[in-house]
Order: C-alpha cells, then sequence, then structure tokens
C-alpha cells in the first residue's frame, strides 16, 4: 500500500480518526478497548511469527496464479519465490493482532476468508476461535498447497477448511455449507466490483451478528469507492473505518446508521480524557 493514493488517504484518516477517549457508544468503547487497547501478548502471536519469518526466508520457487487486482479472467501466471509472496501477500503483524482480538471479541460461530494466500490470516483467525469452522477460499494452487502444510504444523488448525479455486466457483458452495456466516474476511480481490459481487453474493448469509471485515480499503481508488458503497448499503447499521481495515456490522440495536473512524490511542498519545 506504499503508494501516494495510500499516504494521501492515510493523512486524512489520522487526522479524521477518534480514540477511545472520544468514544461515547458502549459498544464502541469495549471495541476500542479489547481490540485496539489491548496489549496483552498471546502464545500464538509468538508460534505465528515464527511461521512468518521461516516463508519470508523460504527461497523456494512456487508457480503464482493472480485473479485479483489487475489480472484478466485466466489469471497471471508466472513463477515467484514464496519469500517475495509472503513479504507482498501475508497479513501483516499489526493487522494479524488486530483481527485476533477482534474473533475474541465477538466470539463468532463460523469463520469465511476469501483470499488464503500461505494460511497465516486463517492460523490467526482460528487460534482466537478454536472450536470454530473457518472455510478459506484460495485461487492459486500452489499458495494453497503451502497454507495447507502450515495448517498441518498446529493442532488447531483441524478446524479449517481450505477450498481452491475461482471464487465465483468455491464461494456459494461455501455459503451453503455455512448456512448463515458469522464472520467474513475478504482478502482476496482487491478490486472494486468482483468486491461488490462478493459482498451480494455474501449478504443473503449475514444476520444481525454478522460482521464483514475488509481488507485494504485504501489500496487504491476503486476499493476505496467500494468501501464507500459497502458502508452506505442498507443493510449495515455501524461502519468502523480502522485505515487497514473497514468493519461492517448488521446490529438492530443501532437504529440509525453509524460510520466511525477509529484509532488506537497511542497513535495520538496527546488525545487524553478529561
Amino acid at each position: 500500500m506504499a503508494n501516494i493514493f495510500a499516504a494521501r488517504q492515510f493523512i486524512s484518516y489520522f487526522a479524521k480518526a477518534r480514540t477511545v477517549y472520544n468514544t461515547h457508544s458502549p459498544f464502541l468503547y469495549e471495541f476500542t478497548q479489547k481490540v485496539l487497547e489491548d496489549d496483552r501478548h498471546y502464545y500464538a502471536f509468538d508460534e505465528l511469527e515464527v511461521l512468518r519469518q521461516k516463508l519470508l526466508h523460504t527461497n523456494t520457487e512456487i508457480e503464482f496464479v493472480d485473479f485479483g487486482a489487475g489480472s484478466k479472467n485466466l489469471g497471471k501466471r508466472s513463477t515467484r519465490k514464496m519469500k517475495d509472496i509472503a513479504r507482498t501477500s501475508l497479513i501483516s503483524p499489526l493487522k494479524a493482532k488486530w483481527m485476533f482480538r477482534l474473533i475474541d471479541f465477538l466470539k463468532p460461530t463460523n469463520i469465511l476468508e476469501l483470499g488464503t494466500s500461505l494460511g497465516l490470516s486463517a492460523l490467526y483467525m482460528q487460534s482466537a476461535a478454536l472450536n470454530a469452522p473457518l472455510i478459506t477460499l484460495e485461487g492459486n494452487p500452489a499458495s494453497a498447497q503451502v497454507a495447507q502444510k502450515n495448517f498441518s504444523i498446529f493442532p488447531y488448525a483441524k478446524n479449517i477448511f481450505l477450498e481452491v479455486g475461482k471464487f465465483e466457483d468455491t464461494l456459494n458452495p461455501a455459503l451453503q455449507s455455512l448456512g448463515k456466516v458469522d464472520f467474513v474476511f475478504m482478502d482476496g480481490n482487491h478490486q472494486k466490483m468482483p468486491t461488490l459481487q462478493y459482498f451480494e453474493q455474501i449478504k443473503p448469509f449475514l444476520s444481525e451478528k454478522s460482521v464483514v471485515i475488509l481488507d485494504d480499503i485504501y489500496w487504491s481508488e476503486g476499493m476505496a469507492d467500494a468501501w464507500s458503497r459497502l458502508k452506505n448499503d442498507s443493510q449495515v447499521t455501524l461502519s468502523v473505518d480502522l485505515f487497514h481495515f473497514g468493519i461492517l456490522f448488521f446490529r438492530k440495536e443501532n437504529k440509525e446508521k453509524e460510520h466511525h473512524i477509529l484509532a488506537p490511542s497511542k497513535w495520538k498519545p496527546w488525545v487524553r480524557a478529561w
């Protein structure tokens, strides 16, 4: 996301972002406390960051088929070193810990991920919800093979089910299998129209307790526009902009639509409660 558009968007985000000290809603206050402010360190973090470092230093080349941003219908095919895929595709440590804490806070009964990559994000999510079945979808067979191998290392990954293929082929069967989806992480295609289409496909399977996480909402102008449209969807009652993530809630307790831009208080240490 190191591009001019994202940099400009971050400046705007940072200027507008509020912290826990400006949060008045009981739900949002608890959200900021347990997701953004919690600094507890979990054992799973150490295990998974060891895996990250291993992937970042693996020179093995695998075939890479990109069905996401910038690719054609059949995908861009190339051979890439695993460490390069890890460097550009793995969830960052900050986002991984936010995701872990968000799941620990919400306690979903099932999880759906669009975009497995090498499996690190699925492992972070599963480690926060050990008994929740997690279906993760990946378009690139070679990446999926690496992810499956990584899943085999961790006993708690027994509830992770990996489906390989284009989302157009795998998303609906996954939704049908889950029935109602509690937690969705959309990280597999950074293009506006596919993102909107996948959301429309997912919507009938959402409930008032569901949460949809949209990754890299400022990746491009197209993704920013997709985020703007999704947060204004009629079923969304509460949206939260964390810059790296956009979070959509469907809570009926919110009688009027709300949108909040939030940041950890340590990012704005001069803001304090009076």
